[in-house]
């Protein structure tokens, strides 16, 4: 795990990198920074997606620092790896793939931008699978930044509780 101090935990041996693709930063937060290095002077296992936005700028970053202890997460088809790591096909759409990644990591960075709603979404899984998750949420119209541990008492997405209600409904009828 990577706590608010960025200092990374033993038990923990997988960091997902997760992040809106609304992030046009051109470089990382200098918080989530921390939180990979000490990932990397640990030795973790970094998972990370590959679409655009901060997704790549997490690619783009290990890259520099030459770690290869890297997986790259993909659905449909690959899309971007730039340090030619290791790529694992998590699903077959959007939403199995985020889902399995998380479920395959034991904590997380997340980048939420704008409220997304795929990253809310992710925020109230790792929640409830009790994921320890550092959050750095930001805002294009205000501007104003928030980082800090994921609030178990928050509610990220209002409606995530009714999608999973439909869904266990939907797979259960598929089941039967």
């Amino acid at each position: 795990m990577i706590n608010m101090e960025g200092e990374a935990r033993r038990e923990s041996k997988k960091l997902l990198l997760m992040g809106s693709s609304a992030f046009k930063h051109k470089d990382l937060p200098v918080e989530v920074k921390k939180r990979i290095e000490k990932a990397i002077e640990h030795g973790m296992t970094i998972i990370v997606g590959e679409a655009p936005g901060a997704n790549r700028l997490y690619q783009d970053y290990l890259k520099a620092k030459d770690y290869r202890d890297v997986v790259v997460g993909h659905a449909v088809r690959l899309r971007y790896n730039a340090g030619n790591w290791k790529d694992v096909k998590y699903g077959r759409d959007l939403k199995e793939r985020e889902r399995k990644m998380i479920e395959d990591c034991d904590s997380a960075v997340v980048i939420w931008m704008n409220n997304s709603g795929v990253i809310a979404n992710n925020l109230e899984i790792l929640k409830r699978l009790g994921k320890p998750t550092f959050l750095y949420e930001c805002s294009s119209e205000t501007e104003k930044i928030r980082a800090g541990e994921l609030d178990p008492n928050r509610i990220y997405n209002p409606f995530y509780y009714i999608k999973e209600h439909y869904r266990k409904q939907k797979q259960n009828h598929r089941g039967h």
